[in-house]
């Protein structure tokens, strides 16, 4: 592996977040981030560290640079241009910055949001069973939530925080819709993996994924293979000798362990459009709407987007395979086993109808 890989303590510190942001005697007044939002433009949301964590805006795009102003997790800026530091930090494999209004801020802290406002509907699709809903994408960096029902008995994501909300790139199943202080509100849930709780959420924050947009790509080929290379923290697809797709991604943060992704070779055999994600403990976790979602291991490493940080080619995770949004997409519709739009999961037993994953170091 490479020897930027890091421990979980050595990540903390080399972040620049302080998770123990509210144990300080004071911090600096909280910037005037956007929160509101215009349609195709580009922003990025603070997506590194718990509630409350902080870290700093620079006046260039290095690390020792003076501060501009302190900023919060969940704080999102518009993104004017990417570009490379204009001083070299030994620390960070990533020298990425982003350029903002007011300053400058490192790209793998933030997670990049192509904005957009969106068609609300009015009549949920009738599903082949008989049930009505959807599956639709948040496409706003950030929009908050009304949990129905009592919040202290929801999820910890949910009752953790003093305002939970929804971020960009999150995949969720609505199941009923209402007009409410004036405007149209869906009611969302989650399929797979969570507590069943349902909260409603502005309407226009969500775009419908329609079944046509999660089709098989290149159903008629042969011989699929992934490949996640734990050294250089990239994926190859291959169909027979052939690369059809590359991405970089994060995989486990640690070489040998519990938060390790395992070397070998292995099989897809549960796929989900979208899936809630959690663990408990030191390292605790409760992640929900993870989108195209693809298990390939039995202690339930899988490929699938991550929306809360954007360091990918660099080894931070629980275990898993992390991609950018548009990178897991593609690798869900293309590998097997196949799934439909509803209930949207397919689980398959023995090695038939799967693709091989190979993980290598």
């Amino acid at each position: 592996m490479k020897n930027w890989k890091l421990s979980r303590r050595e990540f903390l510190k080399m972040s620049g977040m302080v998770m123990g942001a509210l144990a300080l005697p004071k911090l600096e007044p909280r910037t005037q981030a956007v929160e509101q939002f215009i349609d195709g433009k580009l922003y990025g949301r603070i997506a590194v560290g718990d509630v409350g964590a902080w870290t700093e805006m620079r006046s260039e795009p290095n690390v020792d640079a003076p501060v501009v102003k302190t900023i919060y997790r969940d704080d999102v800026f518009e993104i004017k241009r990417e570009l490379v530091a204009n001083k070299l930090d030994p620390n960070r494999y990533k020298q990425r910055w982003y350029e903002t209004p007011e300053g400058y801020v490192h790209s793998w802290m933030m997670q990049p949001c192509r904005s957009y406002y969106n068609p609300v509907v009015n009549a949920l699709p009738e599903q082949a069973d008989g049930q009505h809903g959807m599956w639709v994408e948040i496409t706003i960096p950030k929009v908050d939530i009304q949990v129905q029902g009592s919040k202290e008995n929801s999820s910890y994501w949910i009752r953790s925080v003093p305002q939970p909300r929804l971020y960009y790139s999150q995949v969720h199943w609505v199941s009923d819709i209402r007009q409410h202080n004036g405007r149209t509100e869906y009611l969302l849930s989650e399929k797979y993996g969570a507590l069943p709780d349902q909260y409603w959420v502005d309407a226009r924050a969500c775009r419908v994924i329609t079944p046509e947009e999660i089709a098989p790509i290149h159903p008629e080929a042969g011989e699929k293979r992934i490949v996640v290379d734990l050294y250089n923290q990239t994926l190859y697809a291959f169909e027979g000798k052939r690369e059809v797709y590359f991405c970089e991604v994060s995989t486990g943060y640690v070489k040998e362990g519990k938060w390790t992704t395992t070397p070998g070779v292995h099989h897809t055999w549960r796929k989900m459009i979208s899936l809630h994600m959690s663990a408990g403990g030191v390292s605790q976790y409760d992640s929900p709407g993870i989108a195209w979602t693809l298990l390939y291991h039995s202690d339930g490493q899988a490929i699938h987007t991550a929306y809360w940080h954007n360091n990918f080619g660099v080894a931070l995770s629980h275990g898993c395979v992390n991609c950018l949004p548009h990178d897991a997409k593609w690798i869900w519709r293309w590998s097997e086993p196949y799934v439909g739009y509803y209930p949207g999961e397919q689980t398959i037993q023995g090695f038939v109808g799967n693709t091989t994953v190979e993980v290598i170091e």
